[in-house]
């Protein structure tokens, strides 16, 4: 999980200022859905979390803040 948690601040890194970022994050657990969202949402984006064939999907958007 924490390297998602990576992986996801050097998405927001890169993408820092652009006009609005579109990310979709596959993950296993409800628990680890909810840790994506929440970190997301700290860094200014809208998150949404659906349930689709045994899986999660955070589906994040908005202006990134750089973190």
């Amino acid at each position: 999980m924490h390297e998602v948690l990576l992986e996801l601040r050097e998405v927001l890194k890169a993408n820092c200022g652009a006009e609005e970022v579109f990310i979709d994050v596959l993950l296993a657990t409800m628990r680890d859905a909810k840790r994506v969202r929440a970190f997301m949402s700290m860094s200014g984006c809208s998150t949404n979390i659906d349930k689709a064939d045994g899986h999660f999907v955070v589906r994040a958007s908005g202006r990134a803040c750089c973190v």
